[in-house]
């Protein structure tokens, strides 16, 4: 299957997309490669970059934390791109060798105490649907706080896009 996606040349884009694009230079540097497919609707696009740009330099997650979910959201929605990129970016951020693999096998991490643990297991239970029992939320409620929660359901919500959008448009795996 041909890689579906149709960049966005910066040259000739509409107003609204260069609005977009100098947005993600001064919060990214670069143009991500999903908002070559988000671009093609501005308004959305400039959404998504303010979420994405969020995400990027979250005030309650740390790198580690945040790549936990992010990769435990590609690998639920079986994206090789972002599983491919994200594991990447999740070792070098120093997510123990043991929680990558086991996200990467779908399986949950082995409970490893401490706040990486709880956001572990949150995600887990978030990405597993349906209703999280009362203790469980209490616990995460207690541990991490309402703001990291809120957190994880935005970087998991967008990731699930950026996921979805890259299978869609086939694009796989670099090298």
């Amino acid at each position: 299957m041909d890689n579906r996606l149709e960049r966005i040349d910066p040259e000739k884009a509409s107003d609204e997309q260069k609005k977009v694009i100098a947005r993600l230079g001064e919060g990214r540097g670069r143009i991500p490669t999903p908002f070559n497919i988000w671009l093609h609707n501005p308004h959305l696009a400039e959404g998504m970059e303010i979420i994405g740009t969020h995400i990027d330099h979250s005030p309650v997650l740390n790198e580690v934390e945040s790549e936990v979910a992010i990769l435990s959201t590609a690998v639920f929605w079986n994206a090789p791109y972002v599983i491919a990129n994200h594991s990447r970016h999740a070792r070098k951020a120093g997510v123990p060798e043991a929680v990558v693999t086991a996200i990467l096998e779908k399986r949950r991490p082995e409970p490893s105490g401490g706040r990486l643990g709880v956001i572990c297991d949150a995600v887990c239970d978030i990405l597993a649907g349906g209703m999280i029992e009362d203790a469980s939320f209490a616990r995460y409620e207690a541990e991490l706080g309402r703001a990291v929660i809120a957190e994880l359901l935005v970087t998991i919500g967008y990731f699930t896009s950026v996921s979805l959008a890259m299978s869609l448009h086939a694009l796989q795996p670099k090298g």
